[in-house]
């Protein structure tokens, strides 16, 4: 299989891509791709092949609360936080989604991951939503629960769980902690000298944990907000050394799973 790792970003000199071809327990890499355009995205993501999957770092939706409040303001209807301290209110209810909160309490002391309204990522996830509509016109339906070939996910917080960020974030570091990644002394080096490279790479290798059944789907409480909102997927503590076997690749779970 192969996996496609992007680290998005509102200014494409900022977005980089990460192609890892998996095959007998070990996970070639391949050069990255720096300053990607749309159509340098579409082109991977329309491209992925049956087993293939890829992981993007960026929110796939933006809060519901956030998106009501817009629209009732837009339809100059009743703010919704009306009555309410305004900052508690942009602060519990507007700033951040249901997958944010939950992967924020299981990383933490790790920085959550920034709102998608707020810090300029609300372009981010308009880029996005750009790319989202163009991969369906196509008819790659992405689900942002991850079901299907393309997740949410976060490559800070994949290395937390891998225990990669204690260390160095180099590639010596992530070939000592995973052995069985091929990279030619010129490809590491590429990796090395751009940190959207690097996190490219670190979303790819959550791509391949997804594929295995090694993140965690919304549940059924969770699960109406995480098909709205995005859903960011988590890597089971410890994972990484699992990444290359082929014994037991999950199958996604359907809607009705966790419906």
């Amino acid at each position: 299989m192969r996996t496609v790792g992007i680290d998005l970003s509102a200014d494409r000199s900022k977005t980089a891509m990460s192609v890892l071809e998996w095959k007998d327990g070990v996970a070639e890499v391949g050069p990255p791709a720096l300053k990607c355009t749309d159509d340098t995205l579409i082109d991977q993501l329309a491209g992925l092949r049956p087993g293939d999957r890829a992981g993007v770092d960026t929110p796939f939706g933006w809060p519901a609360e956030f998106v009501r409040a817009v629209g009732a303001h837009l339809a100059e209807g009743p703010w919704p936080g009306r009555g309410q301290d305004s900052e508690r209110y942009r602060k519990d209810h507007l700033r951040y989604r249901l997958t944010d909160r939950i992967v924020r309490d299981q990383i933490y002391p790790v920085s959550a991951p920034l709102p998608a309204p707020f810090d300029r990522i609300g372009a981010m996830v308009a880029r996005w939503a750009h790319l989202e509509d163009e991969l369906n016109r196509r008819g790659v339906r992405v689900d942002r629960t991850g079901r299907g070939p393309i997740a949410e996910v976060y490559p800070k917080a994949s290395r937390h769980r891998w225990g990669l960020l204690g260390g160095p974030r180099t590639m010596d570091a992530l070939l000592a902690a995973a052995p069985w990644l091929r990279c030619d002394t010129p490809t590491a080096r590429a990796y090395d000298a751009s940190e959207h490279a690097f996190d490219a790479l670190v979303c790819s290798l959550t791509a391949r944990a997804v594929a295995r059944g090694l993140t965690t789907y919304p549940d059924a409480s969770e699960a109406g907000d995480a098909r709205i909102e995005g859903w960011i997927h988590l890597p089971e503590p410890g994972s990484l050394a699992l990444l290359p076997s082929q014994d037991g690749v999950a199958t996604t779970p359907s809607a009705t799973d966790t419906a």
